[in-house]
Formats: structure tokens, C-alpha cells, sequence
């Protein structure tokens, strides 16, 4: 294959490792960003898309609340191109309205973040030791599912095939082992913690994720183009993804998101994240006291590394940047806000048959950033 399996499968945010070496922002005196040029953002997306081998790229970018430029190139289906009203998966990006949620429920006194999850999951190790503010953090310590190679044989024979949450769940805890203990003690990365926290949510209030969407998120905020699907459905018209994982080159729009559904299963549009990102960016919908904990380390262990670059609570701080970057089914994405200039981008990206940068959205995130923010680059 073309690529090592694991990476191209679509590891939601797996790819921030968090290279800490040489990660402090580089400064540009002679040009302070933000910048914003219209031709000069073109030229960028242009230049960086054909080198990177995309089949289509979709791109926003907005300085408060106002759309500075959103642009599709390239084509979804053959003889149909890509617009920005087409819906996709935005895979990791779910997380930042996942922890949101949990902090709005709460502030409202329907969940208790350092409640112990044994109270939902009784047979589930360490359970009577973790608490839904450490899965939010990522620092219970579960092995990550995406990691088991008998979950990556089953997604790969058959990429249609539905999991269960409880299955996912099963691939972690197999083998009674953690990734670290004690819980709360370390860090790490993990699609599982996402798919356990996503059940206590609806466990605790008894309701289904799309409904507590529908009722705290999407409905008050009026995101009319972001649902969370119940089957692999994507709302028209939806931009076509595209993968090699299985030694062709295939059109997999349809496979199977039950294996991140609970917590990475949203579909959206580029200028309903466009909105998405100041909202969450600014913590509009939560307390400041949550949004403090949200933008923050969620780890001592972090907080004793330079404070350029972090896992917060489902996203990365890069460099003064919130981003994440999720590679989920063949759609590649980046999300960016920067609170200190108010700027919110949007990238998502398809691959051809022979890509030479994957993911790409990621890539020409970087190098929009690199303009947009010169003295704040992207540091990872």
C-alpha cells in the first residue's frame, strides 16, 4: 500500500504528536499578521493543493464574524466540482462540541466532572478511578482503540461493517491493560476515551448525542448544515471522499463513521465551522471559569512543557492557534482559530489517485497560517 494503514485509516487527531523540540514561535517583525489579502490566500491554496496532490480543497477563512474568503477547488465527483455548500466529516473537530457540551451539562448541574465513571461503566477497569473531566482530557489512560490490530483487520475487510460503542470499547480493554496508571497521572491521545465519555454523557442524561446537539448546539446556534448522521448518511449535496487503504483507489464516502460516531461523527460545511469556530474559540456558550479549563492543559505532565504547544481539551494550543486536525475516512481537515486576532480558518481536503502530501489539509493549513500569523506559526 501506499501508505502505512493505520495513518491513512483516519486517526481522527492522531496525528498530534507533540514534537516539543524547536517549538517556539519564530518572530517576523516586519509582518505582523494578521493578514488577509484576498489574492494572496488564493495563490496559497492554489499552489499548495497541487503540490500536495489533492482531488478537492474547500477553504474559509473569517476575521471576527466576517468572511474574508471562502473558495472550493477542484472536483468531488468526476464532471461535478466541489462548492462550499457540500457537506463531509469533520471527524476530530466533533470533539470541541463534544467537550463543550459536557461542560455546558455541567454547569447545569446534569453531569459531575469528577464524578467516577464506574457509575455508569461498573465492569469497566479502573472505572472507580476515572472521572469524565480526565476523558475530556485525554489522561485517564485507555489504550486507543485505532491502535488494536484486530479493529483496523475488521475496518479494513469491511469498511461498511457498523460498530457498537461497546465494542470499541472491548478492542481497549481487551487485555486489561492501561496505557498508564494511575488515572489522571499522564497523557495520551485516545479515540477510546472520546467513545466512553460520549456514553456517560447519554448514560447520565438519557438522551441520545444527536439530541443533546440538537437541544444545547446546532438548534440554538442555527447550524442548519451540521448534523450527527445516524447511519453513514451524508447530507446533500456531500463532498466525496477517497482512500487507497485497501491497495485501490476507491470512493469512500459511504464507509462505515460507526467506529468515532458518539464523538466524530458530525457532518458539516465550511461555513458552518466558520461560524463554529468563534463561538467555541471565545468559549460563547460556556462559563469563563469552563472556558479556562477547556483551553488548558489538561495534564500536569503538560504543563511542565513549554506552553507553546499543548493538548488542551479536544483540540491542540499550537503556538496561540486552537486547531485540530482530523484524517477521518478520507476526508482530511483543519480547524484554526486564534483568539488573539479573532481569526477563524477552515480547510477540508479529498486526495487523487497518487497524492504526494497526506493528509493535505493539514499541510496547507500550515502554510496559510504561515501567512495569516507569520510571527505564529503552526508548531507541529
Amino acid at each position: 500500500m501506499d501508505y502505512p494503514r493505520r495513518h491513512v485509516v483516519g486517526l481522527l487527531a492522531a496525528n498530534i504528536t507533540l514534537a516539543l523540540a524547536g517549538c517556539a514561535g519564530r518572530a517576523n517583525l516586519a509582518r505582523p499578521g494578521p493578514n488577509q489579502d484576498e489574492k494572496m490566500l488564493k495563490r496559497i491554496l492554489q499552489t499548495e493543493s497541487a503540490k500536495a496532490g489533492t482531488r478537492a480543497v474547500i477553504f474559509g477563512m473569517w476575521s471576527g464574524q466576517e468572511e474574508i474568503l471562502v473558495e472550493a477547488l477542484g472536483s468531488s465527483t468526476p464532471g461535478v466540482p466541489a462548492t462550499p455548500a457540500m457537506h463531509y466529516r469533520i471527524g476530530g473537530i466533533s470533539e470541541t462540541f463534544l467537550v463543550t457540551l459536557l461542560f455546558i451539562l455541567a454547569e447545569q448541574g446534569r453531569i459531575d466532572l469528577d464524578s467516577k465513571i464506574s457509575r455508569w461503566f461498573p465492569g469497566l477497569i479502573a472505572a472507580d478511578q476515572v472521572t469524565p473531566r480526565m476523558l475530556a482530557a485525554n489522561t485517564a489512560g485507555y489504550l486507543d482503540y485505532v491502535h488494536v490490530q484486530a479493529w483496523l483487520d475488521r475496518l479494513l475487510s469491511d469498511p461498511f461493517a457498523a460498530f457498537t460503542d461497546e465494542e470499541l470499547i472491548q478492542y481497549s480493554v481487551r487485555e486489561g491493560k492501561m496505557r498508564f496508571s494511575p488515572p489522571g497521572s499522564s497523557w495520551a491521545y485516545s479515540h477510546t476515551e472520546y467513545v466512553i465519555l460520549g456514553q456517560v454523557i447519554q448514560r447520565a442524561t438519557g438522551e441520545s448525542m444527536g439530541s443533546l446537539y440538537d437541544r444545547y448546539l446546532l438548534g440554538p446556534l442555527g447550524l442548519r448544515d451540521t448534523q450527527l448522521p445516524i447511519d453513514a448518511a451524508i447530507q446533500a449535496p456531500a463532498l466525496h471522499a477517497y482512500m487507497l487503504d485497501r491497495g485501490t483507489y476507491e470512493d469512500s464516502t459511504a464507509w462505515t463513521p460507526s467506529w468515532a460516531m458518539s464523538y466524530g461523527g458530525l457532518t458539516s460545511t465550511v461555513r458552518d465551522l466558520g461560524r463554529w469556530g468563534r463561538i467555541f474559540g471565545k468559549g460563547l456558550l460556556v462559563s469563563p471559569a469552563s472556558h479556562k479549563e477547556i483551553i488548558s492543559p489538561g495534564s500536569a505532565t503538560q504543563k511542565l512543557n513549554p506552553p507553546a504547544l499543548y493538548f488542551a481539551h479536544g483540540f491542540v494550543f499550537a503556538n496561540g492557534w486552537y486547531v485540530q486536525n482530523p484524517d477521518f475516512n478520507g476526508y482530511a481537515g483543519g480547524f484554526a482559530y486564534n483568539p488573539a486576532h479573532d481569526v477563524t480558518l477552515v480547510i477540508v481536503s479529498t486526495k487523487n489517485a497518487k497524492p504526494v502530501i497526506d493528509p493535505a489539509a493539514i499541510h496547507i493549513l500550515r502554510e496559510v497560517v504561515r501567512y495569516v500569523t507569520p510571527e505564529s506559526p503552526l508548531n507541529f
